[in-house]
């Protein structure tokens, strides 16, 4: 879409976000635009999964609203706590958040982004998976940020991350959250976020970091039915009057805490944190490779984020990258 066809949509989305009907002349008069063409941008919308009524006489409405995300809010938030991202992008769809940082590097001087969408068309997780992303649903983010460190010393960096998620989500969710190693948060054994950290740059010079993250907020059951496995959304979990946007503001700090920490050397303490957060410390678990299976305990993780597993061979050590982590039974997802 063109600068001007982004624009319109946005303020046609502001506009439709109070749940309220509103005809197709006052839109068009508003976007100075036909009938013809706000009706086009109502496909468009529609294309993303947002549901809008169209009724003769009344115009058109998205019921129930929307809570959109404010980016001069959180803009506002980072600039307050002096955080290692200096700049947040919020955008209506792109095609992942994660490429929208990794194309946009290098023209960025080195400047920590946020880049927040209220909708993905190519989003994805772990391994190239498809991460579903409909409009406004849900949180999509991914950060980018530049640390003097090089790609040898970012072994556990994920985990890293994920407890500082997890943590920050069990302030509103009454300590309901936990991780599944390596990059998953779950609520009562079902998915609730995922985790996808990249890095380039030299083995022992600076790198890029960029952290996406994906949390179920409010999805219907119709926009997530192409999800394979058991998930639940944050919303059923934290209080009424929790907004996207609030999440995102602790989100943001506290994962900057995590990364400073981190940068001192402190992932002795996500080790320590382990056994208290993790979804499956001390359950029986499967680990799927690539020749086979290995069955046995979760009994905690090595400095450099590797699982520790209990098998009949005794203690086993598994690295992010390399397995999946299922529980025993589990389907394959």
């Amino acid at each position: 879409m063109s600068n001007r066809t982004i624009l319109r949509t946005e303020t046609l989305l502001r506009r439709l976000s109070d749940g309220k009907f509103h005809s197709g002349e006052s839109l068009a008069n508003e976007l100075e635009i036909s009938r013809t063409a706000v009706w086009k941008l109502i496909q468009k919308i529609e294309s993303w999964q947002v549901e809008i009524y169209s009724v003769r006489g009344r115009g058109y409405q998205i019921p129930g609203g929307l809570d959109l995300l404010d980016q001069p809010s959180l803009q506002t938030h980072i600039e307050q706590n002096n955080v290692l991202f200096k700049k947040v992008i919020v955008l209506s769809s792109i095609d992942s958040t994660a490429d929208f940082l990794a194309r946009d590097w290098k023209k960025l001087a080195g400047v920590g982004r946020v880049c927040i969408a209220e909708h993905q068309s190519a989003g994805r997780g772990r391994k190239g998976r498809p991460w579903i992303s409909p409009f406004g649903a849900n949180l999509y983010f991914s950060v980018g940020v530049e640390l003097p460190l090089g790609l040898s010393a970012l072994g556990g960096l994920s985990l890293a991350v994920g407890i500082s998620l997890c943590r920050t989500l069990n302030r509103f969710a009454d300590n309901q959250v936990k991780i599944k190693w390596p990059n998953d948060l779950l609520v009562d054994d079902k998915k609730l976020a995922g985790i996808l950290v990249e890095a380039s740059g030299d083995t022992t010079d600076n790198s890029f970091l960029n952290i996406g993250v994906g949390i179920n907020w409010n999805m219907q059951l119709d926009q997530g039915e192409a999800i394979d496995q058991p998930w639940v959304n944050l919303k059923d979990y934290v209080p009424d009057t929790l907004s996207r946007n609030q999440i995102l503001e602790s989100i943001l700090i506290e994962l900057d805490k995590a990364l400073r920490e981190y940068l001192q050397g402190g992932f002795t303490k996500i080790v320590d944190a382990w056994p208290e957060l993790s979804a499956m410390y001390r359950r029986a678990v499967t680990i799927h490779l690539p020749k086979g299976l290995v069955q046995g305990k979760e009994v905690g993780i090595e400095s450099n984020g590797a699982l520790r597993l209990e098998t009949e061979n005794g203690i086993q050590i598994f690295h992010s990258g390399e397995v999946s982590l299922r529980k025993r039974n589990e389907a394959k997802h």
